[in-house]
């Protein structure tokens, strides 16, 4: 029987993240405005997060050079401390909507926080299409924290 019970545990405690908390927001669409988050999960604080306009000699003109009017890239930056000493992971889903509520684009994947991190960021740029951010009307977001 104590071995079954010790087996039991073992399996929950392998199976079972050892944390995690999620913070989902909508919001009106808007290019370079923060959105506040102020989300704390054990020693991870999720600050704010904003879709960003990008300049300059971008992917989208470099793997693109044709239909570079067509695209234009976005960053997301995501702002974050985490006193831990060890690293930590967010696992982000952000989308923006047009008027009906389907989705035009985003970004679903996971990104490192870095352990001892101070009001650091954490940016994923993505090639995205001009008109879809003429057409978005919302931005809605969900991110997951979690020890790595």
């Amino acid at each position: 029987m104590f071995r079954r019970t010790v087996a039991v545990a073992l399996f929950c405690a392998v199976t079972v993240p050892l944390s995690a908390a999620a913070v989902e927001k909508s919001v009106p669409f808007a290019l370079d405005q923060w959105i506040e988050l102020k989300s704390t999960e054990g020693p991870v604080t999720l600050h704010r997060i904003r879709l960003a306009s990008q300049g300059g000699l971008t992917k989208s003109k470099v793997f693109r050079p044709g239909g570079s009017s067509y695209t234009t890239d976005v960053q997301i930056q995501l702002e974050f401390s985490n006193d831990s000493t060890d690293d930590w992971e967010a696992r982000i889903r952000f989308e923006w909507l047009d008027a009906a509520g389907v989705v035009i684009d985003g970004y679903d994947g996971s990104e490192n926080l870095d352990d001892e991190a101070r009001y650091e960021q954490q940016t994923m740029t993505l090639s995205t299409l001009r008109y879809g951010l003429d057409k978005a009307k919302k931005l809605r977001l969900e991110i997951t924290v979690s020890r790595d």
